[in-house]
């Protein structure tokens, strides 16, 4: 039995059975302060540190680097997402017909019934909305009354061939509140606003004249203001950039062209100030449009190890491109000043604090702990080694620089 394994099954059976589900507190290891319980609201303090392997979320003080909460919802948080004006985690599991709401000053949770299993959240800022992509459909919850909508439409697929699959991507632009769902079948993109009426139909945008159309379309990402939306075709033949307001389509050209190996682009990304888009394939070539430059053409050039996420940080000066053994900081206008960080593991994922000064990183294999760098000096500092988790997972806090999380 691997390492990891044993440590999961351990993780598992001797702590997770001592700790019972309990409908209106989480369980947790923190003791009560004062006679009350501790808040974990603190947007630019706090790090939340999903377990790969177990039910646990981790919470870490980032300015004493110590935990200060140990959480279990009885599920394994494949999805979690923090709003970012208010107390509120969601998370999910795409095995789980349920979404999870956590108030991060009661300790208080609800569990939300869904039609299926939550596979995306997004949190509409300014208001008690949050958009969620089930396995086949999408809509709106309001988590302060518990209020869900749901579209009836179904973006499902006859090629079905398991439940744990979903047939679209969700995109979401959250200050214009617009759905952008992406088929993986064909090259079509659906459209609609989340306070549009339920029987109000979708707006069809049909790409099979402008692409190859035997090719439907994955990941991707929207600004949030409906500018525009950046999106990989499944085969990672090319990326995509599109301008709904003038019905502008540009793409990197070809991107990955040899084997077949499955989503071989990563998502796409998009700086804070919507001006300059990153596109990638885990064979290491780039594509880099500066629209604030009025680039139609993308520059493109390429890095020794294989991308797996894209952020960028310290006020929008810097990409930051984590992938299997490898990390590197590389200025916005020049691709030669960069600095690379290698490694013998994989990305798992990666947060960029709310001021872009640090990056926090998980990696797929090595002692539990989230690895920190400085992103003005780009250098690594100490990491913050985590207790009670067999792998660390997704990271969220209550604050980030980026549109792309």
């Amino acid at each position: 039995m691997k390492r990891r394994d044993f440590l999961s099954l351990a993780t598992a059976t001797g702590i997770s059975s001592s700790l019972p589900f309990l409908s209106a507190k989480a369980a947790n290891n923190n003791s009560p302060v004062n006679g009350a319980t501790q808040s974990l609201y603190a947007p630019t303090r706090y790090l939340f540190i999903a377990d790969i392997s177990t039910y646990y979320i981790s919470v870490y003080d980032t300015v004493t680097m110590e935990q200060v909460a140990h959480l279990n919802f009885n599920i394994k948080p494949k999805v979690m997402e923090i709003a970012r004006d208010d107390s509120m985690l969601a998370f999910g599991n795409p095995e789980v017909s349920s979404l999870y709401l956590y108030n991060l000053i009661s300790r208080e949770i609800k569990v939300i019934d869904m039609p299926s299993p939550v596979y995306q959240i997004f949190f509409v800022p300014q208001s008690k909305l949050l958009a969620v992509g089930l396995r086949d459909q999408v809509g709106m919850v309001n988590y302060d009354t518990g209020e869900v909508t749901i579209f009836p439409e179904k973006f499902d697929s006859p090629q079905r061939e398991t439940v744990l699959y979903a047939y679209y991507t969700l995109l979401f632009s959250s200050f214009s509140q617009s759905f952008w769902v992406l088929d993986k079948t064909k090259p079509v993109i659906y459209r609609k606003h989340g306070y549009d009426p339920i029987k109000k139909p979708w707006e069809v945008l049909d790409f099979t004249k402008r692409i190859r159309p035997t090719v439907g379309f994955d990941k991707g990402v929207a600004s949030p203001e409906d500018y525009m939306v950046a999106f990989n075709t499944l085969d990672g033949s090319e990326g995509l950039l599109y301008f709904p307001e003038t019905d502008k389509l540009l793409s990197t050209g070809p991107m990955y062209t040899a084997g077949t190996t499955y989503r071989p682009m990563v998502s796409p990304y998009i700086d804070a100030y919507s001006q300059r888009v990153l596109f990638s394939d885990v064979s290491g070539h780039l594509a880099y449009f500066n629209l604030e430059q009025g680039d139609e053409k993308p520059i493109r050039y390429e890095v020794d190890f294989s991308p797996r996420i894209i952020r960028s940080g310290w006020l929008e000066s810097t990409w930051v491109i984590g992938g299997d053994k490898g990390l590197m900081f590389q200025s916005f206008d020049n691709p030669d000043d960069h600095k690379i960080y290698r490694f013998p593991y994989e990305v798992v994922d990666m947060w960029v604090t709310g001021d872009s000064k640090t990056l926090y990183m998980t990696l797929d294999e090595g002692p539990p702990q989230i690895f920190r760098y400085d992103i003005r000096t780009r250098e690594m500092l100490d990491p913050i080694r985590i207790k009670g988790v067999v792998m660390g997972g997704l990271l969220r806090m209550g604050s980030n620089n980026s549109i792309c999380y």
